[in-house]
């Protein structure tokens, strides 16, 4: 489980890099946001 969850890290910052390069206030918001959501799911333990 800790390989896939590295993986959709990385892919959160492909993506955010893509929006910061966008210059778009609303690309650059929803990139923070989501690289943030993927930051947090990696570091809540599993049940």
């Amino acid at each position: 489980m800790r390989g896939l969850r590295l993986e959709l890290l990385g892919i959160g910052v492909i993506l955010l890099g893509i929006a910061l390069s966008t210059n778009n206030f609303f690309a650059i918001l929803g990139g923070v946001l989501g690289f943030g959501l993927i930051v947090a799911g990696c570091f809540l333990k599993e049940k």
